[in-house]
């Protein structure tokens, strides 16, 4: 009776959610499906076929993402103001006709019409200058967004390992949580045969609350970093699943072929930056040096006055008596130090930056070859898989069996945490000599 009640159950609910819409069908399984509650992101993707790695992810995230668009938009202006800059000076054409008298006593005669063009022209290279200051700072901007694409990649790998390393605690905390079920089954049933107290029973039951508890935060953990990981590569439809294919597994920098001590800091894309900026200033002074000699402007008048025609030449310029750019000079001049300081501090910061994250990095990295060398987590598994099997057998009490199980999950969690700070650490050293890229290496 039991077997045919379940049976007219399923069958209804196929019924059921066979006659709802497509959009329907969709929010009643989003509401019936306990893990998006949980992720909020990925329990469809766990079951997608599409995953992606952090190559994909990166690669569509800097085709996507409109942040990562808007910031590259700043190339192309800056190719704009080279344009600007290289333009030379407009002609200026004046027609005029004089036919009203001043007063009323006064006649014009014959009217008079007379038609000027004007032509500035630079005197002093002025306009050339310009274009190599134009030109200066864009190759600034290229290296901003340079810097820009840099910051942007680690933020996006350091949401990608965070990923795995959740993605690692919820796999080994769900294995744990179905073992747990079957030692409760065990316990209960050695209990109810007098074997021993229901006291045991209960103190298991409420360590098992406790690591449900954690695995429930990591799941909630892992949804947060997905929404991260969704603004980061641009995919704002929340019904895309999104799947992250990757192991969080020890690699050692010889094994990815990275040489700690071969950088050099004069390629980091700020410090860059901060040069071409630099120089930029430099070649402003001589701009602002040359803008002391103002255009020359000749014109060619034509004026006709009856039978009479008229031609004359003649030539214009303002005289730098007063104003010499002094100012700007003293201004430019100022900016170029303080720019030369900059680069200075730069110098230092990164040196400090790099040399704190080679320490992290060989840190890291040593205690994981040790881990490596004594087979930590196949002695980990196997005095868990004792200790069990002495609980079990009634070998041991049970505060000694949950001890053993505490050890065991810190074991994997401390475990997985370096592997976790390893590969942040790996990649804040590639942000900091300026190479987030490993064909670069």
């Amino acid at each position: 009776m039991k077997y045919v009640i379940k049976f007219i159950f399923i069958l209804t609910m196929g019924f059921v959610t066979a006659n709802l819409s497509s959009k329907d069908k969709a929010v009643y399984e989003l509401h019936s499906k306990d893990e998006l509650f949980y992720l909020g992101e990925d329990s469809r993707a766990q079951d997608s076929k599409e995953k992606w790695n952090l190559e994909e992810l990166e690669d569509f995230a800097v085709t996507s993402n409109p942040l990562y668009l808007r910031e590259k938009q700043n190339i192309g202006m800056a190719r704009g103001d080279i344009i600007t800059a290289s333009l030379y000076y407009n002609p200026i054409v004046n027609m005029q006709q004089q036919f009203i008298g001043a007063n009323v006593k006064s006649a014009t005669g014959l009217p008079e019409t007379s038609f000027i063009y004007n032509q500035p022209f630079d005197m002093s290279g002025v306009i050339p200058q310009r274009e190599k200051v134009a030109k200066q700072e864009f190759l600034a901007t290229i290296a901003s967004f340079r810097d820009f694409d840099r910051m942007f990649r680690l933020r996006l790998r350091q949401n990608f390992w965070t990923y795995l390393y959740v993605t690692e605690q919820i796999n080994y905390q769900k294995e744990f949580l179905e073992n747990y079920q079957d030692l409760l089954d065990l316990t209960k049933l050695r209990a109810e045969k007098g074997d021993i107290s229901f006291l045991e029973y209960d103190r298991l039951a409420l360590e098992r609350v406790q690591i449900e508890r954690e695995y429930r935060n990591a799941r909630i953990l892992r949804a947060q970093v997905v929404k991260n990981l969704r603004v980061l590569i641009g995919i704002s439809d929340i019904n895309s699943p999104l799947s992250i294919k990757g192991r969080l597994e020890f690699i050692s920098t010889k094994d990815f072929g990275i040489d700690l001590n071969d950088f050099d800091i004069e390629e980091r894309p700020d410090l860059v930056a901060l040069k071409i900026r630099q120089q930029r200033e430099r070649m402003n002074i001589e701009l602002k040096k040359r803008e002391i000699i103002p255009p020359l402007t000749l014109g060619v008048e034509f004026l006709n006055k009856g039978n009479e025609n008229v031609a004359g030449i003649y030539a214009a310029t303002p005289l730098p008596l007063f104003d010499r750019k002094q100012g700007e000079i003293l201004k430019s001049e100022e900016s170029y130090k303080k720019l030369g300081f900059d680069v200075d501090a730069k110098r230092n910061e990164i040196l400090s930056e790099i040399s704190a994250a080679i320490k992290e990095l060989q840190a890291r990295e040593s205690q994981l070859l040790d881990y490596q060398k004594m087979g930590l987590l196949e002695k980990n598994k196997e005095v868990q898989e004792k200790s069990r099997l002495a609980y079990i057998r009634g070998a041991s009490n049970l505060v000694t069996f949950l001890e053993a199980e505490k050890n065991y999950l810190s074991v994997l969690r401390s475990y997985y945490e370096i592997i976790y700070l390893y590969y942040n650490a790996l990649e804040s050293y590639k942000a900091s000599i300026g190479k987030m890229d490993t064909s670069e290496y």
